[in-house]
Parts: C-alpha cells; sequence; structure tokens
C-alpha cells in the first residue's frame, strides 16, 4: 500500500522540506520523474507529438479547447474562462504551470485537483510509456493531464503554455480557439531578444482555420499575429477592432460583436484584470459557447473568480499573524517589465498612507533590471530573502547590489521570509504595507508557510 502521510502543516521547519506535494508518496514519484525526464528545452514537436502516441493520442480526445500563449495574464484568463463555464453549469478540465503550492494544483480535472491516487496511477502508467523515450519533465506530465482529460467527462478543456508556444509541449493540440496575452520580456535566452521574436513564438498556437483572439499589444507584435493568422487562414479577435473593455465608476463596460454589457469589477485586484476578463469573453464570443454570453452568468463569473498569488493579500495565516494589528501583507507573482508596471500602478491606487516595503527574490537568467528599475523609489526597504526554493534563485547579498546599483537605498538580505517579517516589525511601531513579490516560487513558498 502507498504511504500517503501527509506532512504536518503546523510546522513551518517541515513545510520547507516538500517541493511537489505534502503526500509523501507524490513526493516521491514526481521528484523521481525528475531524474527520468528532467527539465529539457523545447526542440520541437516530435518528442512529445511521439510521446502523445505512445499514451494513445489523448489530445485528439479532448473537449473542446482554448490554448492561451503570452507573458502576462495567460492563468488569469483561464480563470475567467473557467469561473464562466462554471457560472453556466458547465464543467472544466484546466492545465496550467507552475504550480504555487501543491502539484496537483496544475491538473483540475471537471473543476477539481487531480487526486493524489489518480496522479499516482497516471505517473506509473506514463512512466511505463515513456521507459524507452527521451522525454521532458514538462511534456510528461503535459501528456498525462491530456490522458486525464480524454479520460473523464467535462465540457471544456482550458490549456495554458509552458514557454512560449511554437515548440511547447502542449502545442500538440491540432484544434484550438487561441488566446493571446500581453507580451513582454520573459525567457529571452530561449525564445528572442525582441517582442517581436518572442511575439513570432508566441504566435505558434494559431491553428489553422480556427480563431485567435489578441489582447492589447504594442503594434508590432499585434503585426506579428495578425500576420501569422493571415497564414493559418484563421480569424482574429482584436482588441480596440472587434472587442474592448473600459473601467468605469465601480465597474467595466465589454463592448464585443456578440456580447457587449456592464459588469462589475472582477474579484483579482488590478486594472489589468479587465483585460484578462475581457480576453476570455471575446474567446467565448467566436466559440460555440455563446450561451454564456449573459449579464448574470458573466457577473457571477467576474465576482467568484479565483487566481492565487496575483496581488492576494493575506489576512491571516502563520506568517500574517507575525503582523501587528494594522498591517498588511500581500503577495504578487510578478516577474518581468510588465507585471513591475503592473505594481506600480496598484501602489499609486494604496497611496502613501500606509508605507510600502517589499520582500523579495529572483530566478537567475531572467531580466533583473527589467523588473527592479521600474520598482526604485517606490518602497521604503527592499529585503532579497535566501529562501531555500527548489530554482535556480539570485543569491540575496547579489541581488541586492544590483539593486544598490539600480537605486535602491535600502536593501539589504534576509535569512527567511520570517525574519524578513520580523524585522520590519522590530524597526517600524505604525502600520505598514509588505509585497512579496519578484518570483511565483517566492510567492508559492509564502503561501505554503502562511498554510
Amino acid at each position: 500500500m502507498l504511504d500517503k502521510k501527509t506532512i504536518n502543516l503546523t510546522d513551518a521547519a517541515l513545510s520547507r522540506d516538500w517541493t511537489f506535494s505534502p503526500i509523501a508518496a507524490v513526493e516521491q514519484a514526481i521528484q523521481d520523474i525528475r531524474v527520468k525526464a528532467p527539465p529539457l528545452m523545447p526542440a520541437g514537436l516530435e518528442r512529445p507529438r511521439r510521446f502523445m502516441e505512445l499514451l494513445g493520442n489523448p489530445h485528439l480526445k479532448m473537449p473542446p479547447v482554448f490554448h492561451v500563449a503570452g507573458t502576462n495574464g495567460k492563468g488569469s484568463s483561464l480563470a475567467f474562462l473557467q469561473s464562466a463555464f462554471e457560472a453556466g453549469g458547465m464543467t472544466v478540465h484546466k492545465f496550467t504551470s507552475p504550480h504555487l503550492v501543491r502539484f496537483e494544483e496544475r491538473i483540475i480535472v471537471a473543476g477539481r485537483e487531480i487526486t493524489p491516487d489518480a496522479l499516482l496511477d497516471l505517473i506509473h502508467e506514463c512512466s511505463r510509456a515513456a521507459q524507452n523515450e527521451e522525454v521532458s519533465f514538462f511534456e510528461f506530465f503535459t501528456g498525462l493531464a491530456f490522458l486525464a482529460y480524454a479520460r473523464v467527462p467535462a465540457d471544456v478543456t482550458l490549456v495554458e503554455t509552458g514557454l512560449g508556444g511554437t515548440y511547447d509541449a502542449t502545442n500538440v493540440i491540432e484544434k484550438s480557439i487561441a488566446m493571446l496575452t500581453r507580451i513582454s520580456f520573459d525567457h529571452m535566452r530561449i525564445l528572442g531578444d525582441t517582442l517581436v521574436e518572442i511575439a513570432g513564438n508566441k504566435a505558434g498556437i494559431i491553428k489553422r482555420d480556427c480563431s485567435a483572439i489578441v489582447a492589447p499589444q504594442i503594434q508590432e507584435v499585434t503585426d506579428v499575429f495578425l500576420a501569422k493568422a493571415k497564414e493559418m487562414a484563421a480569424p482574429v479577435s482584436l482588441w480596440g477592432r472587434e472587442w474592448k473593455t473600459e473601467l468605469t465608476d465601480g465597474a467595466f463596460e465589454y463592448a464585443g460583436k456578440s456580447f457587449s454589457g456592464r459588469l462589475p469589477l472582477p474579484r483579482l485586484i488590478g486594472s489589468h484584470q479587465v483585460i484578462n476578463a475581457g480576453t476570455a469573453i471575446a474567446a467565448l464570443e467566436v466559440s460555440d459557447f455563446k450561451s454564456l454570453l449573459k449579464p448574470d452568468i458573466l457577473s457571477r463569473a467576474m465576482t467568484s473568480v479565483a487566481w492565487p498569488g496575483r496581488l492576494q493579500r493575506l489576512d491571516r495565516g502563520q506568517l500574517a499573524d507575525l503582523l501587528p494589528k494594522g498591517w498588511e501583507l500581500w503577495v504578487d507573482g510578478a516577474h518581468n517589465d510588465s507585471g513591475a508596471d503592473v505594481i506600480v500602478e496598484q501602489a499609486e491606487r494604496w497611496g502613501a498612507g500606509k508605507p510600502l516595503h517589499i520582500i523579495t527574490g529572483f530566478k537567475r537568467r531572467k531580466d533583473t533590471e527589467g523588473f527592479y528599475e521600474r520598482l526604485a523609489g517606490l518602497a521604503r526597504t527592499v529585503q532579497a530573502v535566501n529562501a531555500n526554493i527548489d530554482a535556480p534563485m539570485v543569491p540575496p547579498q547579489e541581488l541586492c547590489d544590483e539593486l544598490k546599483a539600480m537605486g535602491f537605498q535600502d536593501a539589504r538580505p534576509a535569512e527567511n521570509l520570517e525574519s524578513a517579517l520580523q524585522s520590519l516589525t522590530f524597526q517600524f511601531t505604525e502600520p505598514q504595507r509588505i509585497l512579496v513579490t519578484g518570483s511565483l516560487y517566492l510567492v508559492g513558498l509564502a503561501l505554503k508557510l502562511n498554510g
């Protein structure tokens, strides 16, 4: 019998000891796959297609697919879609990455996280299929998720690319509605040094004769998407042309060809979430699910949508409880230029009532300057934490040296999240606002430690 004893999550020291799941058998199984199927750079679709074939081609047997690529807003746009389908009484498969706390978050089967039992069974089955094949970690679990989706009934499948688009393992899908969210600088060593190059890679999810939704972009990026759509004879629904969104007092207006109306502001914080909500509605407009384009359904979707780790306030929990009354603790997974712009905008909305402090960590090989230069002068203090994250992170002292060179006056390393929070409570007596940001891995750790 497999040992599924759960780690005691009230013990902060123990809660650092797992990466994928607090269930020992799941953690071990996924760690084993990391050894057998290590992370590999996308290298065409021949490898993932071969793996799909060994699994019985599940990608051809899934419910209708909405496929999203972009730099920012991918997960939020799918969260809005999921919320709309569920508000309309439909069931949803959803595949996203990375996870924040538990690996099971990545694989939503008929509206629920995959169960540990089902995940373990599928890992064993997919391992047998892959035993003589070169398969990457992401390709393995893409195949696993698609296999689950081919076997369990649902109304729709929502799929987020892992990296880029053209050669991403999810792009084995042959027919889908393509959703292209905002493009900015990220993964440049793989996708290209310019926004045009990056957009060209993302545009690879546009399928022949299948509709494509394009969110607001700079003109050069829009031109790339329009050219690819023309090549693929794919109808395009373009922001500002076929659809648009506009903030109003306490609500927003959506105007499209099949639906126009006033809707409540999304539960997700930030004006950029109105664009992500609009992207989801625009996708519904060109789909076979137009029955969902009703004010009551979409209003429920806006107010019930959930997508953790994006401008999320932690009101209670083990980390939040370290702070005095009146203090605020926020987390946001921003880690590129567009994400930094969102933080700057939100800081302006917060105002100067409570001084802002940033606790941060940053993954190696990402654009440090592109993210942090936008935040210079925004926070009273910045602490770079040694978070013991299972990812190649910039060492805290090295990051602090870079931050000081960018103009951050008070940047210093901290041993961990708890000590960073406590140091602020020792220094300041009045209520302060703290933001943990710079890495989804760091935000995931904060959510895990908070319980």
